[in-house]
């Protein structure tokens, strides 16, 4: 893609970004998401190792300029997204804090990160929001999830529940590791996904991911 039309891009994704938090000296707060939730709501996963970084300036159409960072991902593995864009290079996100942005504190070239954001031209989109984690930090189950199970949920909702009592439709599953934990890091987010059951009723209940194909937690 051509720089120039790369640049609107991001400023456009950017000026998203500042409308939606408002006042820049805010902080980034991020709600709690299920990596089902991760999954679903993202254009791309990706599995690789952060390599290198740059920043640069990024003029959008109110205030000023912004600092980008861009850091060179090598892909070594794509869980979900378009089958042209199989070698994802570059990841973007905001250099300030306050504007959700993601600072990658490990060492570059180390262990492997599985990543979800969102596509910008061949590139995409991360804060400090998305869901990053390290590989070897994802259970067995996790890892079932994302090479085969979490895509067959995306039409349930897992909803995070904060206190009790909560409540939920038969399209969603209540998510209470918060409430158990208060990591949003229990058995919920490590062993579950949120399915539906076979017809004619649709409705969507926590599962166990290792009922649904071992062989992909080595993938």
């Amino acid at each position: 893609m051509e720089p120039a039309k790369m640049c609107g891009l991001l400023a456009a994704s950017l000026l998203l970004l500042l409308t939606l938090l408002g006042d820049p000296a805010a902080a980034c707060s991020c709600a709690p998401r299920h990596p089902q939730t991760a999954y679903c709501n993202a254009d791309i996963v990706i599995r690789g190792k952060f390599v290198g970084f740059s920043k640069r300036l990024l003029n959008i159409s109110i205030g000023e300029p912004v600092w980008m960072v861009r850091y060179e991902f090598n892909t070594t593995k794509v869980y979900k997204g378009p089958k042209e864009m199989q070698d994802i290079r570059f990841l973007n996100t905001p250099a300030m804090e306050s504007l959700c942005g993601y600072e990658h504190k490990a060492p570059m070239k180390g262990e492997d990160y599985v990543v979800a954001g969102m596509l910008e031209g061949d590139s995409m989109m991360i804060t400090s929001c998305s869901f990053i984690q390290r590989w070897a930090q994802l259970s067995p189950a996790q890892r079932r999830g994302l090479s085969l199970t979490y895509s067959k949920g995306c039409n349930c909702t897992v909803l995070p529940c904060t206190s009790m009592p909560c409540s939920s439709s038969d399209s969603q599953c209540l998510w209470t590791d918060g409430i158990m934990t208060r990591t949003w890091d229990g058995s919920q987010a490590k062993r579950l996904a949120c399915l539906p059951r076979p017809e004619p009723s649709n409705i969507c209940t926590w599962q166990s991911l290792s009922t649904h194909g071992r062989t992909a937690s080595r993938q």
